[in-house]
């Protein structure tokens, strides 16, 4: 198989379209098609169907897309170290954060970072932890700061407790909750992910509180920002965790209700490969990160 091909196939699955696909890789369309028809060919089977509303990914397209973006990584890492040894900086830490710990940290793990490691380039992203730690797994990231639904890591990844959080309940101080009225059932809540392993935490924890009817009509994927700024608007509830909620709520006028029900405990750790911490250099890094955190949290 032509590794471009797979590169292809994941862009085609991520824009929707064969169309929005050709313009992302500035190919033309019969050139993609073709290309797909080869791969089809190789793979033995359809790797998307179409439809009126543009593609969807078989399992055997979702299986090689995966490689595909995992192809498309590799690929992104290598342009970044040429760009990198070109400005003279040799050295790159690969930061990963769940969108609510990193909106909380992240400005602050920059900073002390930097100052200690003057000579560090930084790459931060944000997204679903669950998504964090399979890119983690692929060698996407040195470190993910994010919460765990897992009760041991996977092989090779090694974790390390950052903060002993659980989760709340938060609104915006305007809320009708918030002012001291109204009963917690039948509100309109935010939801942080969809079909997330948390799910099932969450719904427990509500139930224990006295919440029968969860009415969910807004579901935020891997952003803190519309989540907060949507909760600030006084007419939704979200389950969320304590720590960086706690370091959020001034900015965005939130507060925390109390519950009848004894919080869900959620931990935030430290996640990495166990072979990045051979190199002293990524030991002292987590180390620093560790500190940082436990001094924010503290």
């Amino acid at each position: 198989m032509d590794p471009r091909h797979l590169v292809q196939l994941a862009t085609i699955l991520e824009k929707g379209s064969i169309t929005q696909a050709s313009r992302h890789l500035h190919l033309t369309q019969p050139t993609l098609t073709h290309n797909m028809q080869t791969l089809e060919m190789q793979a033995g089977g359809a790797l998307f169907e179409r439809s009126r509303y543009g593609v969807r990914s078989t399992p055997l397209g979702e299986m090689l897309a995966r490689e595909g973006r995992a192809i498309g990584r590799r690929l992104k890492d290598a342009a970044e170290v040429t760009a990198r040894h070109r400005s003279g900086i040799r050295k790159q830490v690969r930061i990963g954060a769940g969108p609510l710990v990193g909106a909380a940290v992240a400005g602050d793990l920059v900073r002390v970072l930097l100052e200690c490691f003057p000579d560090l380039a930084l790459s931060v992203q944000s997204d679903r932890p669950h998504l964090l730690l399979e890119q983690l797994i692929d060698g996407h990231h040195e470190f993910v700061v994010a919460p765990a639904w897992l009760e041991r890591p996977p092989p090779g990844i090694e974790r390390r407790l950052l903060v002993a959080d659980a989760l709340g309940v938060f609104c915006a101080r305007t809320h009708a909750l918030a002012q001291g009225g109204g009963a917690l059932d039948a509100q309109r809540w935010i939801s942080l992910g969809s079909a997330s392993p948390f799910d099932q935490e969450v719904r427990e924890m509500l139930a224990a509180a006295g919440v029968q009817a969860m009415r969910v009509d807004v579901t935020v994927l891997g952003e803190a920002f519309v989540l907060l700024d949507t909760l600030a608007q006084g007419r939704h509830l979200a389950v969320l965790p304590r720590f960086p909620l706690r370091r959020l709520a001034e900015r965005f006028g939130l507060a925390e209700l109390a519950l009848p029900a004894p919080p869900r405990p959620r931990p935030i750790y430290l996640w990495c490969r166990a072979t990045t911490l051979e190199d002293a250099g990524m030991a002292a890094v987590a180390e620093v990160l560790q500190q940082t955190v436990a001094a924010l949290a503290a």
